[in-house]
């Protein structure tokens, strides 16, 4: 088993059980417990998994679960991420918003915006709570497997959802951004959703305060210049900024 193979699933052994163990891991893939063990100290050193003797737990620090606990993260930064975002939606376009913190944050924009004739469609519970009583927006929710601590859908149901839904502008969320790795998440179930309405998506568009820049989440998205912007706030170092907009990458950022 390749070690991208073995990480995946002891990071879905983890989710699933809370805590794992080595033993079981290496008896459950048929690898030494040195492998695992060695595994689990490189997902720790990216702050994926705690390890503890025998074993991992899930972080504290790490917990992309704890939606609400990111909702009071950077709220400013993202606020103005959503503002920036705004200006690129017209009336009567459709718009697809992902299950992110920054992506409610345009949801909640949008809900008090003049804009009208909007269809939108998600996979997350917490944009339908912001804009389901909208008048002029029509909505559509992708159904799925809801992973209730994220109020996010995935899964097979999800992605057959997408067949026959296209939309004008799309806005995602992410766990890196960095030129060499592209656009990483942390989820492997919401990523394919993304990869799958990035294909249906006439304009592509990334939502990433600065904190994301330079770091890697362990499933890749897409590549840096698969997207059509990427929507940042003031704080993003500005040697990075001209290092993505050297490599001809829209990026937006300010107020």
């Amino acid at each position: 088993m390749e070690i991208m193979q073995r990480q995946k699933y002891i990071l879905d052994q983890l989710r699933q059980q809370g805590t794992i163990k080595i033993t079981d891991i290496s008896k459950e893939i048929d690898v030494s417990r040195e492998t695992i063990r060695k595994d689990i100290y490189t997902l720790d050193k990216q702050g994926l998994v705690q390890a503890i003797r025998g074993g991992a737990t899930t972080p504290q620090s790490v917990n992309e679960t704890k939606y609400g606990k990111r909702q009071h993260e950077a709220v400013a930064e993202k606020k103005e991420i959503a503002t920036n975002a705004l200006r690129l939606i017209h009336d009567g376009e459709s718009i697809f918003l992902d299950y992110g913190t920054t992506a409610f944050q345009v949801a909640e924009k949008i809900k008090h915006s003049q804009l009208t004739n909007l269809t939108v469609i998600t996979n997350s519970t917490f944009v339908l709570n912001s804009l389901q009583f909208v008048k002029d927006i029509q909505f559509v929710l992708l159904g799925g497997t809801m992973r209730t601590s994220e109020g996010s859908l995935s899964g097979p149901i999800t992605l057959d959802n997408i067949d026959n839904l296209y939309a004008d502008i799309g806005f995602f969320g992410c766990g890196g951004v960095n030129l060499q790795a592209g656009i990483t998440n942390h989820y492997i179930e919401e990523v394919e959703v993304s990869k799958k309405m990035m294909a249906h998506c006439r304009m592509k568009v990334i939502l990433a305060d600065h904190t994301k820049f330079e770091k890697n989440a362990l499933y890749k998205t897409t590549d840096i210049d698969n997207v059509d912007a990427i929507i940042t706030d003031d704080q993003l170092d500005s040697r990075l900024a001209k290092q993505i907009r050297l490599a001809d990458i829209s990026l937006i950022s300010g107020k």
